[in-house]
């Protein structure tokens, strides 16, 4: 084999092993966010201190239960959530909300400044 067929298969493995990875990926944020829908009942939002829903929620919030403070271990430190009802995030210095709609979610809520590494309180809507 020449070096410029090696060169050209070289590349295409690497391509299809990118794809692989890339593929990989998506099918671990979808099962972890199938995973999260699980253990986060209807009519509620699920919060975890940790990246990727690991586990059990930390905490369960829910329109019924009004406007709410994080709690200590989640106030500026939300990791991950997913939404099972409407609802509003809330940083309150400064000023600012994320309106969040059934279906959404984060699997790293806090990494690079996200607004999980601001947000204090929840509320049912903006």
């Amino acid at each position: 084999m020449n070096k410029t067929r090696a060169r050209i298969l070289g590349a295409l493995s690497v391509c299809v092993l990118g794809g692989s990875l890339l593929g990989a990926a998506n099918a671990v944020a979808v099962d972890g966010k199938a995973r999260a829908n699980a253990d986060c009942g209807a009519n509620e939002v699920c919060f975890w201190i940790d990246n990727d829903m690991p586990g059990a929620p930390t905490w369960r919030w829910s329109p019924g239960s009004g406007q709410l403070n994080m709690p200590p271990n989640l106030h500026d430190n939300v990791g991950s959530f997913v939404a099972n009802a409407p609802a509003c995030f809330v940083d309150t210095d400064p000023a600012e909300s994320r309106g969040v709609a059934v279906g959404d979610y984060s699997n790293a809520y806090k990494a690079d400044g996200k607004f999980g590494s601001r947000i204090d309180l929840v509320k049912p809507a903006c």
